[in-house]
């Protein structure tokens, strides 16, 4: 509590009268006064510096850490739209590539086709079917390829008997016969195995019976690779139908003779099979007919005797080659 000397001191600093000031003190008095008024504003301005120093830096901090933000997420959405343009590149590039192949596939089909129909040059017809086998394990070209191996299977078949002619076409023959087999499609197997049907009316309006060879033919490539890509036997009993039916109504055309049953007829398909492969592994190491044996046999070991009776004696002949197959070289150490 103020003294009552030092009330009209306050009073007068507090009505900041100059004279009623003057009365009340001293010129030391005013001197020492004028001294704490001013080192308490220095230490008010001190403090006041201090506050802004601690708020600038806070401020700097909230600013900075700020930046950061931005900066990440800056660097985030820069990433991902680098990440979507490198797959829209991709997706881009990748359907050009798809695009360039089909061009290339479909201009490779047609120089190809153009060599597989040269009337005039039976060399370039034979490097046509063969460069056809390509195009019929294409799943998008099958039935194209497929399509043209027939119709030059019934050209060939038409110049077969030509004088001096025979050896050329019968290679050509062959050859589409290998092109027709070489797809792992079973149900285009199948397909390929319906051509037999040239075969058969070629022998009904010439009366030949050197399709007999051809008939073989047939069974070696068709049936021997559907032993090996069929999943099972009723898929390979698909794609022999088409034979075994011929060989039913033509018999001659399977060395046979009379009336021939449907359980005769598939043993018959099997021993060509056999006759076939037997020749093919006596002059070449490189046959696949050890593995077809193998196939077909697996396939045969599936055999239901109540649905499957007339396939019993086909699967023995079979089952018979397989046994009699020599066995497998040892590895070299």
């Amino acid at each position: 509590m103020p003294t009552p000397v030092d009330a009209p001191l306050e009073q007068a600093l507090r009505e900041e009268d100059a004279l009623a000031l003057a009365k009340a003190s001293t010129a030391e008095e005013l001197q020492r006064l004028k001294t704490a008024e001013e080192l308490i504003a220095q230490r008010h301005a001190r403090l006041a510096r201090s506050r802004f120093v601690v708020a600038s830096q806070a401020m700097i901090g909230y600013v900075a850490l700020a930046g950061f933000f931005v900066n990440a997420y800056q660097s985030y959405s820069n990433k991902q739209q680098q990440q979507r343009q490198q797959q829209e590149d991709r997706d881009r590039w990748s359907k050009e590539f798809e695009r360039a192949s089909q061009a290339d596939k479909y201009r490779a089909f047609f120089e190809i086709s153009v060599l597989a129909t040269d009337a005039n040059n039976p060399d370039k017809r034979l490097v046509g079917y063969a460069l056809l086998e390509e195009f019929v394990a294409d799943r998008d070209y099958n039935s194209k390829a497929t399509l043209m191996l027939e119709q030059s299977l019934v050209q060939e078949l038409a110049h077969h008997d030509e004088v001096g002619t025979g050896a050329s076409h019968t290679s050509a023959i062959e050859a589409i016969l290998n092109a027709l087999a070489h797809t792992p499609d079973c149900h285009a197997l199948a397909q390929a195995a319906g051509t037999i049907d040239r075969i058969a009316r070629h022998r009904a309006s010439t009366g030949h019976d050197d399709e007999a060879d051809l008939f073989s033919l047939y069974v070696r490539r068709l049936v021997g690779r559907a032993a090996s890509v069929c999943p099972s036997l009723k898929e390979l009993r698909v794609v022999r139908e088409p034979l075994v039916s011929t060989l039913v109504k033509v018999p001659e055309l399977g060395g046979l003779k009379g009336k021939v049953a449907l359980e005769r007829a598939n043993e018959r398909v099997a021993e060509l099979l056999r006759d076939a492969c037997a020749d093919e592994m006596s002059v070449s190491a490189l046959s696949d007919c050890p593995a077809v044996f193998v196939a077909y046999a697996k396939l045969c070991s599936a055999l239901n005797p109540k649905t499957d009776a007339d396939e019993r004696l086909a699967c023995a002949v079979v089952a018979a080659a397989a046994v009699a197959l020599p066995p497998a070289p040892a590895p070299t150490p």
